[in-house]
């Protein structure tokens, strides 16, 4: 160490405390930790932090192996990923049972756990300290490595998740009790996401005092009746099933929607049966249509949706992805982004998007997962034809179903990605006047 850096540390060690554990605090809690061999007072200064607790090991997606980007491909652990999810779950109980700051921020544990994890002492944390946003989230890449918790329902809720502000669930035992519960008892609740929860039957989300304002419900299988009644709500997403009954009772404020899976088919068909006040209320609709075949006349009576400025469309294995594209632009006359993802190889482009939309309002256009082919290119021009006002057009070349996961970093160095990259950087010289963001 030279001496201009020691100089600084010792200024810096000669700060108050509490100003000490406000600066580890807007650290990682492993960078936190790490400054306990500093000195005698550094050594557990870091037990006093108030940041968020973040054991996301999820997302470090290198740790897994792969044999092919084909649809049957298994996944498997390397050799050092299984050491060192060991080695994260027994620090995090170290961790946790380290500190002594009457309140954290966030408490974030993602990642495959197994019968002899304590999740009982995690929530038990995060009542203790108080925390603002919690995240649980143990899914694996195997579902034959997955271990679900059984989320407690019998709790003082009122005393102890008093200052929860995000709540979010990823293969937890939620039981509709403890739903309740957590509902009735989180004041100041704002975000609720609940994933791959599967003894959930029936939920309601409404109460008077709820201040939620963000919903977000995925995966949840034996789900068949959803009724809300929330005044703060901002926006919904709803991808799974299709339910038996949907009810929207006071959503006054919900502008932002996002509909997939089976139920997304049954909502494009049964449009017009929703609230038409929800519809002219909406400024984004994202809807992934996946694998639904929607007849015609269906798509075309979409009734208007007079305040959309963003429609995210996303296909999987769709007929004719452009008939439900042109029927949408059709219904959206403000329209300011469309955002088109794709999955299939190729689609005939049937329908002139100029004949039945020949003024859009359009200024961005975004593609992910597009190959450009003929068709691809050909509706791109009509697109550009109808909406004179189009400024920027942005490609993703990665098809969406790999995005965030292991897959995408192999489908990025393929030659079938970079073919359609160089294909896509050819577009410039056919649309000189747009500006193009290609990825």
């Amino acid at each position: 160490m030279n001496a201009n850096e020691k100089e600084t540390e010792e200024g810096i060690s000669k700060l108050p405390d509490d100003v000490l554990i406000n600066i580890l605090s807007r650290l990682t809690i492993k960078e936190a930790t790490k400054t306990s061999v500093l000195s005698s007072r550094w050594r557990y200064l870091w037990t006093f932090f108030t940041g968020s607790l973040d054991f996301d090991d999820i997302v470090d997606m290198r740790e897994y192996v792969l044999m092919s980007l084909d649809s049957t491909t298994e996944y498997t652990y390397s050799k050092a990923y299984l050491i060192r999810r060991q080695r994260v779950l027994g620090c995090i109980d170290k961790v946790l049972g380290s500190l002594e700051a009457r309140a954290v921020e966030e408490l974030k544990i993602c990642l495959p756990i197994n019968p002899r994890c304590d999740v009982n002492s995690w929530v038990n944390f995060a009542i203790r300290k108080r925390v603002q946003r919690l995240e649980l989230d143990f899914r694996g890449p195997r579902r034959r490595d997955e271990y679900t918790f059984n989320f407690p329902s019998h709790f003082d809720i009122r005393s102890s998740f008093g200052s929860l502000t995000s709540l979010r669930l990823t293969m937890v035992n939620l039981s509709k009790e403890a739903l309740e519960n957590l509902l009735r008892h989180c004041p100041f609740l704002e975000l609720l996401s609940l994933s791959w929860i599967f003894c959930l039957t029936s939920i309601v989300v409404s109460g008077p005092s709820l201040k939620l304002k963000h919903l977000q419900l995925k995966g949840l299988r034996r789900l068949k009746d959803l009724e809300i009644d929330a005044a703060s709500l901002v926006s919904f997403e709803y991808s799974g099933q299709d339910l038996n009954n949907v009810s929207f009772k006071h959503v006054p404020s919900l502008v932002r929607m996002s509909v997939g899976g089976c139920y997304c088919e049954a909502f494009v068909n049964n449009v017009r049966q929703f609230p038409s006040l929800i519809l002219g209320q909406l400024r984004t609709l994202k809807l992934e249509l996946g694998i639904a075949t929607v007849p015609e006349d269906a798509v075309y009576g979409i009734p208007k949706l007079p305040n959309l400025k963003h429609l995210e469309l996303a296909f999987f294995i769709f007929e004719d992805r452009f008939l439900a594209c042109a029927a949408f632009l059709k219904s959206c006359p403000l329209l300011h982004k469309l955002t088109l993802k794709s999955s299939d190889l190729s689609c005939p482009y049937k329908r002139k998007i100029n004949e039945h939309n020949p003024h859009l309002s359009l200024k961005v256009v975004e593609f992910v997962g597009f190959e450009w082919h003929t068709d691809d290119v050909e509706f791109l021009m009509d697109l550009h034809e109808s909406a004179t006002t189009m400024e920027k057009v942005i490609i993703d070349n990665c098809r969406p179903n790999y995005l965030g996961s292991p897959r995408e970093l192999l489908y990025r160095n393929s030659s079938k990605y970079h073919s359609a990259r160089t294909r896509a950087m050819e577009l410039a010289s056919i649309f000189p006047q747009l500006k193009f963001e290609i990825s």
